[in-house]
């Protein structure tokens, strides 16, 4: 089988020196069966030397530097390591150091004997700090389970093994390597294998307590859009509701006018009506803006990449 292992870095200079040795050493292994390797590092901006030691490594394995022009951000650096690989199975594992590049030999032991299947790491003993890593994490996969009815443990950890074509890139959205597991857990099947975490020795790390928002807006983002015309029909129907409103809010003021002698401003059915009519057309402009914005992002995307393929 061939294999792509993608690695987004930013300002982990202190740690890929040792985080490459690694890898080759575990992919090495392989060196007797069919496996063929290819690394593929994407480097997101780093304000660091992070490139610089990219350029220098001399692997006798195939290695991409894929160059983001600015920080896209961890999920954008790995689905553009996905359009540049040239492998269908996938493997995604961390830059700073976290994940052991030595539990890809057994995952991919079983991700060779399970068709159709996402082979995911399991953090079960964590080396990071409780309060603002292990408990917010606690939290933000006890939230993603309750929504999406998913049964994975550790919806953040970042070594998995997949193939690409379970992807369709215009279907993800904001942390998509949190959420990716939960969101095609019902189409495919989730192996998690549990993996040795370590603690971070070098670097910063680039999350915190706000990923347990970034992970609600996601997963209500995630349910608005459930499917493609998710939110055109949602939109729609609160614009129709809206009209429908001002209709009864209309009737009913000419009702008392006639029948009863009220007049108009004796109500606040007439402020009524104009608010209801208003927001139905809102909502229609809604989904004019938001169909206009997705067709001019969709032939964007297609027509700029906001990356550069640096090949050794």
């Amino acid at each position: 089988m061939n294999f792509s292992i993608i690695i987004p870095l930013y300002n982990e200079a202190e740690n890929i020196i040792q985080l490459n040795s690694e890898i080759l050493e575990a992919v090495t292994s392989f060196k007797d069966t069919n496996h063929t390797f290819e690394i593929i590092y994407v480097e997101d901006g780093s304000t660091d030397n992070t490139l610089e030691i990219l350029k220098n490594f001399k692997n006798t394995i195939k290695t991409i530097i894929v160059k983001n022009i600015y920080n896209l951000g961890q999920s954008k650096s790995i689905m553009n390591g996905i359009d540049t690989s040239n492998y269908n199975n996938i493997i995604m594992l961390d830059g700073d150091l976290q994940n052991d590049p030595h539990d890809i030999i057994k995952m991919i032991n079983i991700y060779s004997k399970n068709e159709n299947a996402l082979i995911h790491g399991y953090r079960k003993n964590r080396n990071d700090p409780y309060l603002t890593k292990i408990l917010p994490s606690k939290i933000a996969n006890f939230v993603v389970r309750k929504f999406t009815n998913s049964k994975i443990l550790d919806h953040g950890c970042s070594l998995k093994i997949f193939d690409k074509n379970m992807i369709n890139s215009s279907e993800f959205f904001g942390d998509f390597h949190r959420l990716f597991a939960a969101q095609i857990n019902k189409q495919h099947n989730i192996i998690e294998v549990e993996v040795n975490h370590r603690p971070r020795i070098g670097g910063e790390s680039k999350y915190g307590l706000e990923r347990i928002f970034r992970v609600f807006i996601d997963l209500i983002f995630l349910k608005f859009s459930k499917n493609e015309r998710s939110y055109f029909y949602t939109i729609g129907v609160l614009g129709l509701f809206s009209f429908f409103l001002s209709i009864i809010a209309f009737i009913y003021m000419i009702y008392l006018k006639i029948f009863i002698g009220t007049d108009f401003i004796e109500t606040p059915l007439p402020v009524l009506f104009v608010f209801f009519a208003l927001m139905g057309l809102i909502f229609f402009s809604i989904i004019l803006t938001l169909e206009t914005i997705k067709k001019m992002l969709k032939n964007e995307n297609n027509a700029i990449k906001n990356f550069e393929v640096l090949e050794k």
